[in-house]
């Protein structure tokens, strides 16, 4: 590939409008409200989901002999299911309204958790740094609302349709921000959009439903860019075959635990929706957008052999087809 291709900041800014406008999107569906209502439950599972992460993170250290603080980044890739493409897809795997609502309320809420840990795993080592970007992130929460305000008073009603790129803006300059304080570009632009989705009632008024399909509209454009840039990074000359053995025993052994963990929280607290929960726990497998995210970090920071970081690639691409396979199958079955 053409290095002056690779250097293009061209390509750069398009793949972070990608990047903060799929994040910015996925702050916005969560429902805090919903959460909340759901908070005895959610908690359970992500306890679970937390610990086993804790686990597989130390297995990986030691069996890989790398620092605990890189496996855990691994272990996130491996099992955060990336909540912005799954409700992007969602319809396609036409589940019922209860089970569309219980693939949205893990998705998004293993995200939010996955996102926090990213931070402080990303920051842990540096508590100046630490501090810096949590002051920056408190910042963004008291602040965000009071811009808002000002936009639908002052600029909104003279500039029709502005809202979406506004918010865009505000999700790139975040997630740039966020980048250059050590974590990445969606911790920002998830926090501004989840600082959105808490006034969205008041804030988009009527317009709400037109907002989110501009938005879909948006990153399902600029997301390719994202994808894009990102393969300009991988290099056959780096690749290993070991790395697609491993990735695909990844799938053999993650995919499985992942599936059970899932579906035994369907069925121990969510009885009127058990008889589908293997078709929950499908939809909830891509790893699509934050495996990559991770891959990106990995490869960043230098300290992980190579071969694992394509491994995770590997992987994540074969999560991210399987519902569709899946469902697929299913339906040609039927």
């Amino acid at each position: 590939m053409d290095p002056t291709i690779k250097a293009d900041p061209l390509f750069r800014f398009l793949s972070q409008i990608g990047i903060t406008s799929l994040f910015v999107f996925a702050g916005l569906e969560v429902n805090i409200k919903e959460l909340n209502e759901d908070k005895g439950y959610l908690t359970r599972y992500l306890a679970k989901s937390t610990l086993l992460l804790g686990v597989i993170a130390y297995a990986f250290s030691q069996f890989f002999s790398v620092p605990f603080q890189e496996s855990f980044i691994l272990s996130l890739g491996i099992f955060t299911p990336s909540a912005g493409f799954i409700l992007n897809s969602l319809h396609s795997f036409k589940m019922t309204e209860d089970h569309e609502y219980w693939i949205k309320s893990k998705a998004i809420s293993k995200e939010v958790i996955a996102i926090v840990l990213l931070f402080l795993a990303l920051q842990g080592n540096n508590a100046q740094s630490l501090i810096i970007s949590l002051a920056f992130y408190i910042g963004l929460i008291f602040f965000l609302p009071k811009i808002f305000r000002l936009f639908f008073k002052f600029v909104s009603p003279y500039a029709p349709n502005s809202e979406v790129p506004f918010l865009i803006a505000l999700a790139l300059i975040s997630g740039v921000i966020s980048k250059e304080l050590g974590a990445y570009y969606l911790v920002g632009a998830f926090l501004v959009g989840i600082v959105s989705s808490r006034f969205k009632d008041e804030i988009f008024r009527e317009d709400e439903e037109i907002i989110f399909k501009s938005l879909s509209s948006f990153f399902t454009v600029f997301l390719p860019f994202y994808f894009f840039y990102a393969g300009l990074k991988i290099s056959l000359k780096e690749f290993q075959i070991e790395a697609l053995y491993i990735g695909i025993a990844a799938l053999i052994i993650f995919v499985p635990l992942r599936v059970i963990l899932i579906s035994t929280s369907i069925k121990m607290f969510l009885k009127d929706v058990k008889e589908k929960a293997y078709g929950i726990s499908a939809s909830l497998m891509p790893t699509l957008i934050f495996g990559l995210v991770i891959a990106t970090i990995l490869k960043e920071r230098g300290i992980i052999d190579i071969k694992y970081v394509y491994a995770l690639i590997i992987y994540t691409i074969l999560t991210s087809l399987l519902p569709t396979v899946l469902f697929s199958f299913k339906k040609a079955k039927s």
